[in-house]
């Protein structure tokens, strides 16, 4: 079926369109209907995808009345009134033109020249056909020239009558007129096409109506979330169709404030927002846009993601936190315990004693898990670059800005968790800053004035004594305060007992030791007599040294050489030996001179000497 159909007012101009239509090769249908039969033809074509109709007189004004159709008409020529005279003439001198509003107009100025009198009227309406034409029957005109309808009516009259027919030409240039036309149709249908498979594949949901509350607009998302099954929403009143969101039409008056809604419809919860349509200042309608929250709670997360894969993220759990000391163990499971609230923890310990593995770890066991991990070193930035790093800053807010700006690490943390490490280091009048954040959970960023809502959980930690720093005035009293809502503190490891063999091991496994092999009692005897004041850190570090090393060197030798370099061996020093100390040196070597020699960092001699003069020193009892 062809895009573009002709209504014939009768079987002559059908005839006459049948043969333009082959003389020029057209893609057009061709009915016969006239008036309302014509109407009926249209209504059912439209409904096939009927897109252009060409019609003529009574017929085409009908049409677009009983709707919005893009009708052509099909316009009369000269050689077509001038035949119609012609054979008018025949009748008599007396002519009249009776036709539509459409109608060429000024053919009684054709008389004087033609020797006739040809008379004009217009019809209003098809009603006025019969009145107008009898009344030209009452003045003595002697012929109706004029379309079928009028036609129609003078022979009911007894009145002869001449039919102004439509030639080939006429017909060809209005089908040219319809073709372009159809372009611009298929041309606007392919855009809005297009633009309804993008509203349909956003995934939000949208509404339109204009200033009488009639939806224009409507895509997928609201026909399967409101169930509206196959009904057609288009043209509908949006209180009546679309009864939850009806107060859309509120939005059509100006003194309404734009406000965000939640609604709740079958399983949907849904986050509605509204925005006026306007034009020229002027407002035409209104839009709804609707958010399913959980998809909203999903673009959220996969953000999220694209943050873990920026590095915002939290690789330990509790799993792997080894050890079985008490006072450890002890500090793990009120750490879990912590992981189930949303309060913020303070963290005190020495350094290295892992206490962002336990901030990482209390992240993962918190509802809270699929949000970023951020970390910042408190100690490791300067003042004016912590400031921005923490709070963010906009475009122009100081030189090197970025162009878009930055936002703060608060911001980053959204949904998850923000550590603070090193939180005794903060300068005092950044702690001001950082206290109104977590009183009032928002942030502004540098160089602007617009505030900015933050959800974070706050894990702070510090190898300091912050209550000394209060009393010393170097740490604010009510930022304490603020952080110290739950205290955790971890053992160092000196204090861990036999977790530090156990930690030795893992570390020389994780760094390349394949095979697992005991510790010498000389080396048990170093590691847990040694300080570690880098606790778990340093102990990390020196195996690490040993097992790249080890396999050429003695793992003693290298142990010592760590220990020596700190000189902290249980307080012994080269040139000041006890017996305690040199018993438990000879004991942890099995009595070997040259290892305890080492292991108290003197020479040989020395220790030589040293029994020489401490005759109760007994090798052979060892």
């Amino acid at each position: 079926m062809s895009s573009i159909v002709l209504i014939a007012p009768n079987l002559a101009v059908a005839s006459t369109a049948e043969k333009a239509k082959k003389k020029y090769n057209l893609d057009l249908d061709i009915h016969v209907g006239l008036m309302d039969e014509g109407v009926e033809i249209a209504e059912k074509l439209i409904k096939q995808g009927t897109k252009v109709i060409i019609s003529r007189g009574g017929t085409a004004i009908l049409l677009r009345k009983k709707w919005d159709l893009q009708v052509v008409e099909i316009k009369m020529v000269l050689d077509d009134a001038v035949s119609a005279i012609k054979e008018a003439s025949k009748f008599g001198k007396k002519i009249q033109f009776v036709g539509f509003s459409n109608h060429l107009k000024g053919f009684d100025s054709l008389g004087p020249l033609l020797g006739l009198e040809i008379q004009q009227s217009v019809l209003e309406d098809w009603k006025d056909a019969k009145p107008q034409i009898m009344e030209a029957q009452q003045k003595g005109v002697n012929v109706i020239v004029g379309g079928a309808f009028q036609n129609k009516i003078a022979a009911e009259l007894g009145m002869p009558s001449i039919f102004l027919s439509s030639s080939e030409s006429a017909i060809y240039l209005a089908y040219s007129e319809a073709m372009a036309l159809l372009n611009v149709i298929l041309s606007k249908e392919r855009s809005e096409r297009e633009f309804q498979e993008i509203l349909d594949y956003s995934g939000d949901g949208f509404v339109a109506i204009d200033n009488f509350g009639q939806i224009t607009l409507v895509n997928n998302f609201i026909k399967r979330v409101f169930q509206t099954g196959s009904e057609e929403l288009t043209g509908k009143n949006i209180k009546e169709s679309l009864p939850l969101i009806g107060n859309l039409v509120d939005f059509l008056n100006p003194d309404v404030q734009a406000s965000s809604d939640v609604i709740n419809t079958g399983d949907y919860t849904l986050l509605y927002n509204r925005i006026r349509l306007v034009n020229d200042d002027v407002i035409v309608g209104a839009m709804a846009t609707l958010k399913d929250i959980r998809q909203v709670q999903a673009e959220d997360q996969r953000i999220r993601l694209k943050q873990y894969a920026d590095g915002l993220y939290a690789k330990y759990n509790f799993s792997d936190l080894i050890g079985s000391n008490i006072d450890f163990v002890n500090s793990k499971k009120m750490a879990e315990s912590f992981a189930k609230t949303d309060s913020t923890i303070l963290i005190t310990s020495e350094s290295g004693t892992g206490k962002e593995l336990f901030a990482q770890a209390i992240h993962n066991a918190s509802p809270r898990a699929k949000g970023p991990f951020v970390a910042i070193n408190c100690a490791s930035l300067a003042e004016s670059i912590l400031e921005s790093e923490l709070f963010g800053y906009v475009e122009g807010a100081f030189t090197g800005t970025r162009k878009s700006g930055k936002p703060g690490v608060f911001e980053m943390a959204k949904g998850g968790t923000i550590f603070l490490d090193e939180i005794g280091e903060l300068p005092v009048n950044l702690q001001s800053k950082l206290l109104r954040v977590l009183q009032e959970r928002s942030v502004m960023r540098l160089g602007d004035d617009k505030i900015i809502p933050v959800d974070v959980r706050v894990i702070a930690a510090t190898n300091r004594n912050l209550v000394e720093n209060v009393k010393g005035g170097t740490f604010r009293k009510d930022l304490f305060f603020r952080l110290n809502v739950l205290r955790l503190t971890l053992p160092p490891l000196n204090k861990r007992g036999d977790d530090l063999l156990q930690l030795a091991s893992f570390f020389l496994k994780k760094h390349g030791v394949e095979k697992e092999a005991p510790l010498s009692e000389d080396v048990t005897y170093l590691l847990q007599n040694y300080s570690w004041p880098g606790n778990i850190r340093e102990l990390e570090n020196l195996m690490e040294r040993v097992a790249v090393l080890g396999q050429s060197n003695d793992l003693f030798d290298i142990i010592c050489e760590h220990i020596r370099e700190f000189d902290s061996l249980d307080d012994s020093h080269k040139e000041n030996l006890t017996v305690d100390s040199v018993v438990k040196a000879l004991t942890a070597t099995k009595g070997s001179k040259t290892k305890a020699a080492k292991l108290l960092g003197v020479h040989r001699s020395t220790l030589w000497r040293f029994l020489d003069d401490h005759p109760d020193v007994k090798v052979d009892k060892l």
